[in-house]
């Protein structure tokens, strides 16, 4: 499957406590997400990586990989056309930028293990604990053997199966269907634009069943056009 690197919208390290509860107000608009990376409150990543994602609570530990994923991925169930999904794409495309990841499940190899093993040896970026008593870390992968190593395991791997809510998956679809629309009617569109990509944490399908863990919003987003 195709999974990419990518730059990334985050916190500030040092003030991602700070950021975290306030994220319904920085991502309400791009004038409060711009704001936000004034102050240094947000950061935008100069360059591409892939991300290490791990949840760890009473269900016990899942660690994924976080790339960005052709939004064809997503577009394989039958579509929610609901008012609430209609809204939450047109948000998500005003915004342009993902809220979140979206779960997907993946058939990981023992080698992939072993790389994200190796990733997590490093200092993670954040370690937060949320309210229900789940922690989060994320580790940044950027050193060019490691982000070649995920890349070519994540090519070897067959689709992923979606493991979220189909709703945000349809908007995420919506949205970029909405902003390609955009660029056809402004003749800009070429195909490779990052609205045309969504942003995913790739989970081990035998460590998760069901609904996978969510990535607490605006930790790891991903920019889909410019704003």
């Amino acid at each position: 499957m195709k999974a990419l690197p990518f730059p990334c919208i985050r916190p500030a390290q040092d003030r991602v406590l700070e950021a975290l509860p306030a994220m319904g107000s920085i991502l309400s608009g791009n004038n409060a997400l711009r704001g936000a990376i004034a102050d240094g409150l947000m950061l935008k990543d100069p360059g591409a990586a892939y991300y290490v994602y791990e949840c760890s609570g009473e269900p016990g530990r899942v660690t994924g990989v976080v790339a960005i994923c052709p939004t064809s991925v997503l577009a394989g169930g039958k579509g929610d056309v609901s008012v609430d999904v209609a809204a939450a794409a047109h948000a998500i495309a005003e915004l342009k930028v993902q809220p979140r990841p979206v779960s997907l499940a993946y058939e990981a190899s023992p080698v992939m293990d072993i790389i994200l093993g190796a990733a997590k040896e490093g200092a993670s970026l954040y370690a937060v604990t949320d309210p229900a008593g789940i922690t989060h870390r994320a580790w940044e992968v950027k050193r060019e053997d490691a982000v070649g190593a995920i890349r070519a395991m994540l090519d070897q791997a067959p689709e992923p199966a979606l493991a979220d809510d189909p709703a945000y998956a349809a908007a995420l679809v919506g949205a970029s269907q909405l902003l390609a629309d955009d660029a056809r009617a402004a003749g800009t569109y070429k195909g490779k634009e990052p609205f045309n990509f969504a942003v995913a944490v790739f989970f081990p399908a035998a460590q998760v069943s069901g609904a996978a863990p969510q990535v607490p919003t605006g930790l790891l987003t991903h920019q889909v056009a410019r704003f």
